[in-house]
């Protein structure tokens, strides 16, 4: 029998739009005190005027957000994570990002973890999820582009902060700085800072809450590949199934020495099969995508692990996932330490045609 996740897993998460805190006070603040925006490459997307959706990003990579009106929707708590359709000139939805802190002691880990999208705000009462907003202290700037020398490179950089409430459910009380290289467009960066009233951090968690709607099944380890209908095989309820946990000694490794996990679907053309029962936000309309975290070898601890879950209907739904059982939630996990970057990347490529190259890849899978 496959244990079912309490806390999170049952928990309404809807699809649909939650308005998320306006912030045209501090988008007019952005434009006005950061000309040098207006002065560089289209490459970035951000907001340029009061009103613009609130979505930062590289146009030939991966944008990230918040919930607002004519960009990303999704519930409270959640940073939207997406590609940027350059004929549209909006942003396409693909994964939903949720932060997870986890405070000090000695009691089970679920008893001490936060969940941002489940929090009941205490700066919005009524309201589930907790309010993130692009904020800072008053003299320093809440998004930014500036210019670094990577060796012989020169590239941009295309920084954000974003502040979280606190944690009324264990006391944690983070930021979080979000970047973007324009060397690696595809890959977001993410680092969690306490504040100085935050109750002891043990974890920081970042986890990717959307598997299901690209249909994720191929969990991508060293010398093996996970299939989710393999590992969740038999489970047909309505909640998220999970099993262990697969520590770093068992994670792929580039030729940098980062630490990697990839997601992949295991259909040729995705967007091809749909369960014409399910609410439409669940069809699938982009190409094929890999969803991978990787860690540097730096910001590695001995704990390092990857987490996944199952779903077999789509969230808050009687509607079966077509093709069978899907990961869900994806995440990496270890020790919490000040400064440590985990990052969360989008590609075409399949593993197999990884750049840097990947060694100690399983068996190519044929795709269905």
């Amino acid at each position: 029998m496959i244990p079912l996740a309490q806390s999170r897993m049952a928990a309404v998460r809807p699809m649909h739009c939650v308005q998320t805190w306006k912030l045209p006070f501090l988008i007019a603040f952005l434009i006005a005190a950061h000309p040098a925006f207006g002065q560089q490459g289209t490459q970035w997307i951000f907001p340029r005027a009061q009103g613009d959706a609130l979505t930062w990003g590289h146009q030939d990579g991966i944008v990230f957000g918040l919930p607002s009106t004519g960009g990303m929707t999704g519930p409270r708590g959640l940073i939207c994570v997406g590609t940027w359709n350059k004929q549209s000139g909006t942003a396409e939805l693909l994964n939903y990002i949720a932060i997870e802190p986890v405070v000090a002691g000695r009691k089970e880990r679920g008893s001490r973890m936060g969940f941002s999208e489940l929090e009941k705000s205490g700066l919005d009462p009524g309201k589930q999820g907790a309010r993130i907003w692009v904020g800072g202290p008053p003299a320093a700037p809440s998004s930014s582009i500036r210019t670094e020398k990577r060796g012989m490179a020169t590239i941009e950089v295309l920084n954000v902060r974003m502040e979280i409430e606190p944690f009324t459910q264990n006391g944690a009380h983070v930021y979080v700085l979000l970047s973007v290289a324009s060397d690696r467009p595809n890959e977001l960066r993410l680092t969690a800072y306490p504040y100085p009233d935050s109750k002891a951090l043990d974890e920081v968690t970042f986890t990717a809450t959307m598997g299901a709607y690209e249909r994720l099944r191929r969990l991508w380890l060293k010398d093996k590949v996970i299939d989710s209908r393999e590992l969740y095989a038999g489970y047909s309820g309505p909640d998220f199934a999970e099993l262990e946990n697969y520590p770093a000694a068992r994670m792929l490794r580039d030729s940098y020495g980062a630490f990697i996990a990839l997601c992949t679907p295991s259909e040729k053309y995705p967007a091809s099969a749909r369960n014409r029962e399910a609410n439409a936000h669940w069809y699938y309309r982009g190409p094929p995508l890999t969803q991978y975290w990787k860690v540097s070898q730096g910001d590695a601890e001995a704990n390092l692990r990857v987490r996944v879950n199952g779903r077999h209907v789509y969230w808050h739904s009687k509607d079966s996932i077509p093709g069978g059982n899907s990961f869900e939630n994806f995440e990496l996990r270890e020790r919490y330490r000040p400064g440590q970057t985990f990052i969360f990347g989008v590609s075409t490529k399949e593993p197999w045609e990884w750049v840097p190259s990947l060694a100690t890849l399983g068996k190519k899978p044929e795709l269905e």
